[in-house]
């Protein structure tokens, strides 16, 4: 609870006034301290938004190649070059019977399918209407088994919830019932012959309910019929599971191959197969899909001379000193478009010709002058070579903008697109660096270069300003670089520490103007218990002398 302090009853003087001024002058020290303090918040955001556009640079670029896909998991699963769909193209002159696509290491040329048969499971529906029948076994407890595991029934299950554990478990089927017709339905997850189904009942009543489902069965190796005639006959009786068939083609001279899926890949040719035709030959012709392969390079240019141009204009951008941050009471004067223009000028250049973000930039334009390591007798082993090459400097540019030429590029790509791949995607070379296996500066592809010196950056600038909101955005990129930051720098970033001790500095300033004020009301204090005992004096000599 503050002390009320009644001022200026002995001289008549504002002392509450005074003092507010003495300490407004005396403030000034704290508003310039917290205006640093401000400015270091806006720096390290800008960090933290810049680290931002570099992970979602790598992140987008990754997923636009194909080189990562996000799971259903949200996680995110790197692939290799050789996966990749967009390179080459794959025609089939019959789609209806087979479908194709293809990878980048199918060799350009046509192929010839016949398919002489389709991959398929197991499959069981009841024959007939069966809701009559299960009306007396619902409504009591017992097990029965489907391919060797127990599918338990209880009292208060219809065929809804039997049909939802029979799916929930783990016998490798999927089931269905229904209810209009009174039908239940049964298959294979799997096809081919590894697909089987067995059916075992644990108990009468397990067996009972088998068996009033009535199921007519086919697979690869066997069927089943219900007989309504020969009630004896069960399909729980029936000795080894059903099993499905396996898919059998001949694919360009090569004879009899069985799959157990209609979806598979053969010499980096993805092969759906819908129809079976063994008199037909379906010709795929794999050849390469220049216009893709263009697009996505381009994509990746323009990208690229976005995240250079944003960069550049970051460094490049113009300070205005004269614009410091606005303490509470300045803006209590003024209105909120001119504290939004205000604060736009007090932001402006606060990474000017910054010494971090001017190194990265110049380690990833670096990147893109070297040749690729292990391609000296290859086609191409520079990116120049691609008709891909710098920008021309010019004044007031961060230069390293990239620039194609967009004939030599699909001429590069029409002769050896797997050539142009190598240039841009090479792995890098690995070492070991204080326990850790990092990438060699400098070496693989020009787009894994561009990657992994950016990635060093982002480690720099995690170091400079912590991960902000965004550490699982930095999880997603590279493991080790949150991983990094907390065994290096305790989780704790420079500007962190910076902040953190203008933040004692802050404090103890306002510990001390709260002294200095008091000390300011004591001295008054005096002043007026002084005067007021001048005046009493004063009184008293006036009565002596009878005025």
């Amino acid at each position: 609870m503050s002390s009320i302090r009644l001022t200026g009853l002995a001289t008549g003087i504002d002392t509450d006034q005074m003092i507010k001024e003495l300490m407004k002058a005396e403030r000034t020290r704290v508003d310039r301290v917290q205006q640093d303090k401000q400015i270091l918040q806006w720096r390290q955001e800008l960090y933290n938004s810049i680290n931002k556009d570099f992970a979602n640079f790598i992140l987008n670029t990754k997923k636009d190649f194909g080189l990562s896909v996000t799971t259903s998991t949200g996680s995110i699963d790197n692939k290799s070059l050789s996966s990749l769909n967009w390179v080459k193209r794959a025609l089939s002159s019959n789609e209806n019977a087979v479908k194709a696509s293809t990878t980048s290491q199918a060799i350009n040329g046509t192929y010839d399918v016949t398919v002489h048969r389709l991959a398929d499971g197991v499959k069981g529906a009841s024959s007939e209407d069966i809701s009559g029948d299960l009306d007396g076994l619902l409504g009591q407890d017992f097990d029965f088994i489907i391919n060797g595991k127990t599918i338990t029934v209880k009292q208060e299950d219809n065929m809804a919830a039997i049909v939802k554990t029979i799916n929930a478990s783990d016998a490798g089927v999927q089931a269905s019932y229904d209810a209009s017709i009174g039908r239940f339905f049964i298959q294979t997850k799997a096809t081919g012959e590894e697909a089987s189904l067995s059916f075992e009942g644990t108990s009468v009543k397990g067996k009972e309910f088998i068996d009033a489902l009535k199921l007519n069965v086919t697979g690869g190796n066997k069927s089943f019929a219900y007989d309504p005639g020969d009630l004896s006959k069960s399909i729980v009786d029936e000795v080894g599971a059903f099993t499905g068939t396996n898919a059998l083609i001949d694919f360009n001279g090569a004879l009899g191959i069985e799959k157990s899926s209609n979806q598979f890949t053969i010499n980096g040719i993805n092969l759906d197969i819908r129809q079976a035709d063994p008199a037909s030959k379906i010709s795929i012709k794999v050849d390469t899909d220049t216009d893709a392969v263009y697009d996505k390079i381009k994509g990746f240019v323009d990208k690229y001379n976005e995240l250079m141009d944003k960069m550049g204009k970051l460094i490049g951008e113009k300070q205005y000193r004269d614009y410091r941050p606005l303490s509470a009471e300045q803006k209590e004067s003024m209105k909120e478009k001119e504290i939004e223009l205000w604060e736009e000028k007090a932001k402006s250049g606060l990474v000017r010709n910054d010494s971090m973000i001017t190194s990265i930039m110049q380690n990833v334009r670096g990147s893109l002058y070297q040749s690729v390591t292990g391609l000296e007798n290859s086609p191409f082993n520079a990116l120049y070579q691609l008709g891909i090459e710098t920008e021309k400097y010019s004044a007031g540019s961060i230069g390293g903008k990239l620039e194609i030429n967009e004939d030599k590029l699909r001429k590069a790509i029409s002769e050896d697109v797997n050539g142009v791949l190598e240039v841009l995607f090479s792995e890098a070379d690995t070492t070991t660096k204080n326990g850790k296996t990092v990438p060699v500066k400098n070496s693989g592809g020009v787009v894994t270069r561009v990657f992994n010196n950016i990635i060093d950056g982002m480690n720099d600038i995690l170091g400079k300003a912590g991960p902000g909101e965004d550490a699982n955005l930095y999880r997603s990129i590279n493991t080790r670089l949150m991983l990094d930051f907390v065994t290096e720098h305790s989780s704790i970033s420079m500007l962190d520490k910076d902040l953190i001790d203008m933040d004692k500095r802050i404090n103890d300033l306002n510990v001390m103007l709260l002294t200095k004020e008091d000390r300011y009301y004591r001295q008054f204090s005096t002043m007026e218990k002084f005067v007021s005992q001048m005046n009493s004096q004063g009184n008293w000599f006036m009565q002596q002398l009878g005025m």
